[in-house]
């Protein structure tokens, strides 16, 4: 009891302070939302489930705080979750950015729409740009099936597949799909190129089959080494074979019929080259033992002679020399009939005409003659001996040039026959290759180019010799039988191609009939484009006509279209003049001082460009150039508003970390400094927190929800009330602290000085107590002037109490104790509630308008001074009235 320590001299226990939370720490948040009665901010420990995490992020106080808290946080649903609720523009953003679910993308793109039209514009991007991609993925999917199907034929169609290749360029990101159908148009790519490699090598062998066989045709007796050349290009002819698909070709059956007519002169060449042999072997006997029997005349005339005229002349000289020369008769020797004696004049030579034709001139022509037999030519060699004819005039020639002249005419003889054999085993081959057709199962388009092949083929071989008419009439009985499915095919194409006519006529003559009285004025250019495109599809998709009648139809239809275009390209000018006005305006609201106004107008300009307008759709390239102008200017003024905030969240971080200080230091203070520093650490820190309350008048503010709502919210403000409650707690602790320590040494100085006085009322050792008293009462610090006077009156006056004296002082105290729990609002005991209700009477009567609380708080302190300066011994009833008394007071001072 506080009474019985005063009494025993011992100081009672001070109340200490209970330590203060340190900003920021989680007991000081926990003690501030207790204080506040909102729901704590704390920040998320890594044992926290994610909701917690997300909730932290959605309600940091800056945007530091907050990236740094989201770089820890996984899960798309989540990262959806911050990017719907989040404080700042940034971290929607950003979280948004951090998402690859598509439900969530779509599910935020719904959501943000006018709410965030960043997040909305990046994920409605990327929700495009996957769609895409997996239309992507489909279509490469579709031309890799379809690509895989032409494999599997051959020849593979070239068209086709150049289509296929195109449409995969055109695609773009397309993953494995792409990577599997490139691999698949390379493959096919690589087939077609070998193919065309294998016909284009097809045609060139049929085409030097074709050369060569002219030449074994135009080449009456060629060289030795010429023969063997023909043998080795002939081999290599035949041996260079292709793919099987091209055996039915035509190039191939042409090349065929080309390497029969080789075969066949090759062959002619041989018999006559076996046949020279067999001559030489049986004239070289008769040659070692002349003359021949007659056995050898008729062995010699039933061996067959080479066709060569050289060396069958040189085979008939030796054959003359080996036979015996049969003896000559006796020439008749003419009767002389002697005649009279006259005179007979000497004969006379005629004169000699000179030639018409210059001789030097005839030898060079009789030189190409022999030069164009020598090699074959036998259409140079016909032109030379035309040209010799015209030269000679008919005149006869003499000597050596008559004689060469002669033995050319026959070698061009022998060529021409050598010709007409080869081109008559060329038409041979041409009517068999003629009627191999008939009945043929190619189809009619190969047919027709076949027929007209071997046609093309026929007329050339006529300019080395005419055919016979049994072989027309075969070759062309053939050809025309074979043309008959040729000819009903070209039938059916031309009555398919009139109806198409006709359809197309009748597609012209309505769709211009339906544009005649069209009023453009009112006209919907959508529906007008989508008609169009009915047009065009509706155009393409009709059967072709013939050529001579598509021409003047597309005309026709062109010219429909052009009028069309012709509106739709003014109302496409209208709509970009639009789309320009409205790019000007947003350009011009970029540098625009009220921002909040600004946006506003923004907005409605994009719904102006989204809903006004004829609904005519631009050319791609001027649709994404104006675009993006205009998402330009409007992203400008958006952004200027992220710049803001940006510039508001450093503020406001800036302001966060110095009231962050001021806390701290305020902290420190509590803890640490005496009242007096208490009191002028409270002043300016009242005075700097308003000072970062301060708003930046130079800094325009962006509009923003709910400011009011987040900054009553503010866990700074909070944790400043808690501080300034904790401060002025400990202050008003110190205060009470500060009376409490008076009150208490009033209390044992005067125990001081009843001690003495009950020593002296008892007559006791009074100079051993009072020497006690004195040294005790110099070892206490002194009392505030007045108090201490009072105090010192007592123990001076302590050495002559008395008993009497002591007990009239007791019954002062107790009066003097009414007053001050009357003063105090003090409950008294019952037993003086009597007195107590006199003693009130009496004080209202004699202090008839007291003064206010504050003054009656001064007089209980000298009421209690007085209590204490009264001499008097101690009364136990009085200790704990006393207490409450002490209570109270220190209480009123704090």
């Amino acid at each position: 009891m506080k009474w019985l320590s005063k009494l025993l001299k011992k100081p009672a226990p001070q109340p200490t302070a209970q330590p203060s939370a340190r900003p920021g720490s989680p007991q000081a948040q926990q003690a501030g939302a207790v204080s506040s009665g909102n729901a704590p901010f704390r920040p998320p420990e890594p044992q926290d489930p994610p909701q917690v995490w997300v909730k932290a992020i959605c309600q940091a106080p800056n945007t530091e705080q907050a990236q740094t808290w989201l770089a820890g946080l996984q899960g798309d649903d989540w990262l959806g979750e911050v990017a719907l609720g989040a404080r700042f523009a940034e971290i929607r953003f950003a979280a948004a950015q951090r998402i690859e679910a598509t439900e969530v993308l779509e599910r935020i793109a719904q959501k943000c729409r006018d709410k965030d039209k960043r997040v909305h514009r990046h994920c409605a991007d990327l929700l495009k740009q996957r769609r895409q991609r997996d239309a992507n993925v489909r279509r490469a999917t579709e031309i890799a099936d379809t690509v895989g199907a032409l494999l599997e034929h051959t020849p593979l169609p070239a068209n086709r597949l150049l289509d296929l290749k195109q449409a995969f360029e055109a695609l773009g990101e397309c993953g494995e799909a792409g990577q599997t159908c490139q691999n698949r148009l390379d493959q096919a790519l690589e087939r077609l190129r070998l193919e065309a490699e294998a016909l284009r090598d097809l045609h060139a062998r049929q085409m030097a089959a074709a050369e060569l066989a002219q030449q074994c045709a135009a080449t009456a007796w060629p060289e030795a080494d010429q023969e063997q050349d023909w043998r080795a290009r002939r081999d290599a002819l035949a041996q260079a074979a292709g793919p099987a698909w091209l055996a039915d070709h035509a190039h191939a059956r042409t090349l065929a019929a080309s390497l029969a007519v080789i075969d066949g002169r090759l062959d002619a060449l041989t018999r006559d080259a076996e046949a020279l042999a067999a001559c030489e072997a049986f004239l070289a006997p008769l040659e070692a033992a002349p003359p021949a029997s007659a056995e050898a005349v008729a062995a010699w005339q039933a061996l067959a002679k080479p066709l060569h005229p050289t060396r069958r002349q040189a085979l008939e000289t030796r054959w003359t020399a080996v036979q015996p020369v049969p003896e000559k008769a006796p020439e008749p020797v003419p009767l002389q009939v002697p005649v009279p004696h006259q005179e007979v004049a000497a004969p006379t030579k005629p004169a000699r005409t000179p030639p018409a034709y210059d001789p030097e001139a005839l030898r060079g022509l009789l030189d190409q003659l022999e030069q164009a037999i020598a090699e074959g030519h036998l259409a140079d060699a016909d032109a030379a001996a035309e040209t010799i004819k015209r030269s000679l005039g008919g005149q006869p020639l003499h000597g050596k040039l008559d004689a060469r002249w002669h033995g050319l005419q026959a070698r061009l003889a022998e060529l021409r026959g050598w010709a007409r054999w080869g081109t008559g085993q060329a038409r041979d081959g041409l009517i068999a290759d003629a009627q191999a057709l008939v009945g043929d199962a190619r189809p009619v388009q190969e047919l027709a180019v076949a027929i007209t092949a071997l046609r093309e083929a026929w007329k050339g071989l006529n300019a080395h010799s005419p055919s016979t008419k049994a072989q027309w009439e075969s070759f062309d009985a053939a050809l025309e039988q074979a043309y008959q499915p040729v000819a009903a095919w070209r039938a059916e194409q031309t009555a398919r191609q009139e109806a198409a006519k006709a359809a197309k006529e009748t597609l012209c003559a309505g769709w211009e009939a339906e544009w005649a009285g069209f009023d453009w004025t009112q006209a919907d250019f959508k529906t007008v484009e989508a008609k169009r495109g009915e047009l065009l599809r509706q155009w393409h998709a009709a059967p072709a006509a013939a050529f001579r009648d598509e021409r003047p139809l597309r005309k026709r239809f062109d010219a429909l279209i052009a009028g069309l275009d012709q509106h739709l390209d003014a109302a496409r000018q209208a709509e970009s003049a639009r789309r320009e006005q409205l790019i000007a305006s947003a350009e011009a609201l970029v540098g625009q001082s009220d921002l909040r106004q600004a946006m506003s107008a923004a907005k409605a300009l994009q719904k102006h460009w989204s809903q006004d307008g004829s609904g005519v759709h631009l050319a791609r390239a001027d649709e994404q150039r104006l675009w993006g102008r205009f998402r330009a200017a409007c992203n400008a003024i958006f952004e200027r508003q992220d710049a803001l905030r940006t510039e508001q969240a450093a503020r406001q971080a800036a302001q966060a970390q110095a009231r962050e200080q001021l806390l701290a230091d305020l902290a420190a203070q509590i803890e640490t400094a005496d009242a007096e520093a208490l009191k002028r650490a409270l002043a300016e820190f009242r005075q700097a927190w308003a000072a970062t309350q301060t708003p930046d008048r130079d800094t325009p503010t962006p509009p923003a929800r709910g400011r009011g709502r987040r900054e009553a919210q503010d866990p700074l403000e909070a944790r400043s009330q808690q501080a300034l409650k904790q401060a002025q707690d400990r202050l008003d602790a110190l205060r009470q602290d500060r009376a409490r320590a008076r009150f208490d040494l009033l209390a044992r100085k005067a125990a001081l000085a009843e001690r003495l006085e009950r020593v002296a009322a008892e007559s006791g050792a009074l100079e051993v107590a009072l020497a006690e008293t004195r040294q005790a009462w110099e070892q206490l610090p002194a009392l505030p002037g007045k108090l201490e006077n009072l105090l010192a009156k007592r123990l001076a006056s302590a050495s002559e109490a008395t008993r009497e004296r002591l007990t009239q002082g007791r019954q002062q105290r107790e009066s003097l104790l009414l007053d001050l729990e009357i003063a105090l609002d003090l409950p008294s005991p019952a037993a003086f509630a009597e007195a107590r209700r006199a003693r009130q009477l009496d004080r209202l009567q004699q202090r008839f308008g007291t003064g206010t609380g504050a003054e009656a708080g001064v007089d209980a302190e000298s009421l209690l001074t007085d209590w204490y300066a009264t001499p008097a011994l101690a009364d136990p009833d009085q200790a704990p009235r006393l207490a409450a008394v002490v209570d109270r007071l220190a209480a009123q001072r704090s």
